[in-house]
């Protein structure tokens, strides 16, 4: 084989959604990077399909138009509904995440103008592709793989083989991130184990593309179907016209997943349907595990974890891809200031210290999403393990042996029978009350605005100020804070005018000092960081050159809980790393020992 060598300032392995949003953060702060892919096209086959409001703002920041990101996603209407069903078309119970204040509440507290999407991640990364390929300070390599590590005090020598051709070759680089997914060979090279069950259930999935629109009663984007003939699945609706995905959990090892033929998924479709008559063609079929694991940890020396690679969650909450997202944007500014010479090095320590809480939130709720939809069974009256235990005799060995007319006649007494309990619902007004009230206690499972935009980082990159630590955020709500480690909130300028948010004041490419309305006069040190906008590694966000109506100024600094002589350091990645709330007093070397103590810089 010949051999040659690669140079690369960071070498991303992967490009899913959490090494391209590496990648892209890294060229926005000016680090080239290259970045690997094992598979020569982008995969076909639907993932994710939800875009939190907080990654919304991340792509944006990244120059992704709202327009941009929304053009194959489901209409808000549809996205806003999730449903229980027997059939897709008998339903018991919807929740509507725009009812109830949901998508108000929303509103004001982001810039963009919409709260979430229900895209396709495969559409996401289309876009990111697009976006990757024509950005100059990113290289990319399709059909190649990584094979192994060799580091040292300088850096990493990569070994990557090109699955083309064979050749085997070298990339030297200063840091590498992984983002090569929940099956990581980078992950499990450096040795580095995943805490958490590694198995909470098997599910084979089948991509369709039809529209349905005409077969269902309510437009939606989930559908949790609790039919006997197809118990636990739930039919996706990546978009009503256009894409859609069943999922249908197996009873390993009692059967294989060879056993789910297309021809199998195409009769539990149309099961679920409630239709013989719609013509279903299986575009293509995949096997996943849901797991709830955590890495161990998140680096390994000049190399990083980024995404499914450092962390699988179940999929109910919708948390697993926006989790790899948010992690990417942790990450790239830190190893660009490391690297700029504008941090020290201990600053990286921050990365594993900051996500890692968020991370096990994130998962921890996960998994609460999923057992707790075995409420909405048990409110039918249908006793989840005794469903089980049928479930797997109806598959053992000895009802197998049986003749194909007695196992085929005990089915369906079983799924009589399954279908009996179901109908209490529209008999026993006691039994409705119930599914439907167990049916809203999984509003927590959407309603996450408090997982989205309310996570903090209480130890890192940030410099406490001393005021008490606030309760811990819930799920479904969110209050706006600028306590350091806190997402830095929206809130309108202008007032009613809406077109000037302060969040405009965050620049990935560098940190953001904000000073309130006192400072109309600076030093003259500050004066000239102002104008040449030095160092690189702040610039000032001044109130009294802002565009604030004079009625709507105390409100300002209201919101942003700072007075008049006050200040906040705003991060990269647009948290609070520092707040004195009131007796600023400027100067450069006041400044560049906040920036010393923040990030060792």
């Amino acid at each position: 084989m010949n051999e040659q060598s690669v140079p690369a300032s960071v070498l991303v392995i992967g490009a899913g959604p959490s090494g391209m949003v590496s990648a892209l953060c890294l060229a926005q702060r000016g680090i080239p990077c290259l970045l690997l892919e094992r598979r020569e096209k982008p995969e076909t086959h639907p993932k994710a399909h939800e875009l939190s409001a907080r990654s919304i703002e991340i792509l944006h920041e990244l120059g992704f138009g709202y327009d941009e990101l929304a053009q194959e996603a489901s209409p808000a209407e549809d996205a806003a509904k999730i449903l229980f069903c027997g059939t897709i078309s008998e339903e018991f119970g919807c929740i509507d995440l725009r009812a109830g204040g949901s998508g108000r509440k929303y509103r004001e507290h982001l810039e963009s103008p919409m709260p979430y999407l229900n895209v396709s991640q495969v559409e996401l990364e289309k876009l990111l592709r697009a976006r990757v390929e024509q950005t100059p300070l990113i290289r990319v390599l399709t059909n190649h793989q990584w094979e192994s590590f060799a580091q040292d005090p300088d850096g990493v020598t990569s070994s990557i083989r090109n699955r083309a051709t064979n050749e085997v070759f070298s990339v030297r680089s200063e840091y590498v991130i992984c983002a090569d997914g929940a099956g990581s060979r980078t992950r499990k090279a450096l040795g580095i184990t995943m805490r958490g069950p590694d198995k909470l259930l098997d599910v084979v999935n089948a991509y369709f593309q039809a529209d349905l629109s005409q077969v269902i009663r309510t437009r939606g984007k989930l559908y949790f179907i609790f039919s006997p003939k197809a118990p636990g699945s739930v039919l996706i609706a990546h978009h009503v016209e256009k894409r859609w995905v069943f999922h249908l959990p197996i009873a390993t090892p009692h059967e294989q997943v060879e056993d789910f033929t297309p021809e199998v998924m195409v009769k539990k479709i149309k099961a679920v349907l409630g239709r013989e008559d719609i013509d279903i063609q299986i575009s293509s079929m995949s096997h996943w595990r849901m797991t709830a694991q955590i890495a161990d940890r998140f680096r390994d020396g000049r190399i990083f974890l980024v995404g499914d690679a450092a962390h699988r969650f179940p999929p109910t909450g919708g948390l697993g891809m926006n989790s790899g997202i948010g992690d990417g944007h942790n990450l790239a500014w830190k190893l660009a200031m490391v690297m700029e010479r504008q941090a020290s090095p201990s600053l990286l320590d921050t990365y594993e210290q900051e996500r890692r809480p968020v991370v096990q939130k994130n998962c921890d709720e996960s998994r609460r999403n999923f057992e707790r939809m075995n409420e909405v069974a048990q409110a039918f009256g249908i006793e989840v393990e005794e469903a089980r235990w049928v479930n797997e005799q109806l598959l053992s060995p000895t009802m197998r042996s049986l003749p194909e007319k007695l196992r085929s006649w005990t089915e369906r007494q079983v799924q009589s029978l399954g279908e009996s309990i179901l109908s209490r619902y529209h008999k026993d007004a006691a039994v409705r009350d119930r599914v439907l009230a167990a049916i809203e206690h999984q509003r927590s499972h959407f309603d996450r605005i408090g997982l989205d935009l309310g996570y903090r980082y209480e130890e890192g990159a940030i410099l406490p100020d001393g005021t008490p630590s606030e309760s811990d955020h819930q799920v479904s709500s969110y209050v706006p804070s600028t306590r350091p480690g806190a997402r830095f909130p929206h809130f309108w300028l202008d007032g009613n005018k809406r077109t000037h948010s302060v969040r405009s004041a965050i620049d990935y490419k560098t940190s953001t000092l904000l000073l309130g309305e006192s400072f109309g006069k600076l030093p003259d040190d500050l004066t000239h960081l102002v104008e040449q906008q030095t160092p690189r590694s702040v610039r000032l966000f001044l109130l009294s050159q802002t565009d604030i109506p004079l009625c709507h100024r105390a409100a300002v600094h209201t919101f942003l809980q700072i007075e008049p002589d006050g200040a906040i350091l705003i991060r990269p990645d647009g948290h609070v790393a520092y707040r004195q709330q009131r007796g600023v007093l400027p100067s450069l070397p006041w400044l560049r020992s906040l920036l010393l103590q923040v990030y060792g810089a």
